[in-house]
């Protein structure tokens, strides 16, 4: 073989990558376009999960070396896998929820926007809270592993039960089983991308959308288990990953993607 053929080929040879570390993330099987969700293939769940917040925790993989991988697990189930190191990171995590399950948290990458709903088919003269105080007022649901302190409200005070998606909480509305429930606009407006029924349900007039007082945000964050030498040198990684990310605003440019 010739040397300039055998320099190249051993070239090629060094520069081959070495077996990527495998690196576990979870996110909340109610999902959250168009941060997380399963991608649709003729309008059924695949087992591919996408979105924004998957997206950027690739991008920070890629320059690690990681091999990622995502899984939809109950709220509370992913946090405590997390928690115990059986799975790496929780996507979409809230201070609150970091504070709860014994997770640290990275820096934000995502200011959401919350707000309340409400029927206007159980309550034609609507609900309109000046305070966040006014929460205890009335009967609130949400859906189960969600945490709701930081809404000043004891998370025992929610009706969850086995509440695992919006189409349940606009229902358990509808019906009037409960007076309001506390989520996000852009989750809000994500479901279009997956769900064609709760779309309908979305525009037929009869849910109604406000700010809600005094907890008007919520940033989004990774989270890693607590007290653990790997998870605290995956947060660094992942922290300046973040960082380097912010400068470019990609993960805007990621988020507009699935908007468009």
């Amino acid at each position: 073989m010739r040397l300039p053929v055998l320099t190249a080929v051993c070239l090629a040879l060094f520069q081959l990558p070495a077996h990527a570390e495998l690196v576990r993330a979870c996110a909340d099987q109610a999902e959250m376009p168009p941060f997380v969700y399963a991608e649709r293939i003729n309008g059924s769940k695949s087992s591919n999960i996408t979105g924004a917040s998957v997206d950027l925790l690739r991008s920070i993989a890629e320059r690690n070396g990681w091999q990622i991988e995502v899984q939809l697990l109950p709220w509370a189930r992913c946090m405590a896998q997390v928690a115990s190191q059986q799975v790496q990171i929780a996507l979409n995590i809230s201070a609150s929820d970091g504070l709860s399950n014994a997770l640290q948290t990275s820096s934000p990458y995502y200011t959401l926007h919350n707000a309340y709903y409400t029927s206007r088919r159980a309550r034609p003269a609507g609900i309109h809270l000046a305070r966040l105080s006014e929460l205890q007022n009335y009967h609130v649901c949400g859906m189960g592993g969600y945490r709701f302190e930081a809404y000043g409200i004891a998370t025992s005070s929610v009706d969850r039960g086995t509440t695992i998606g919006y189409e349940q909480l606009i229902n358990k509305l509808h019906l009037g089983r409960c007076d309001l429930f506390i989520s996000n606009r852009e989750t809000i407006a994500g479901q279009y991308l997956v769900n064609p029924r709760l779309r309908s349900m979305l525009v037929d007039g009869t849910l109604v959308q406000q700010s809600l007082p005094g907890a008007a945000t919520q940033e989004l964050y990774f989270g890693v288990a607590a007290d653990s030498p790997q998870a605290t040198g995956l947060l660094q990684k992942l922290n300046a990953g973040l960082k380097r990310l912010e400068k470019n605003h990609t993960f805007e440019t990621m988020l507009e993607r699935y908007l468009q």
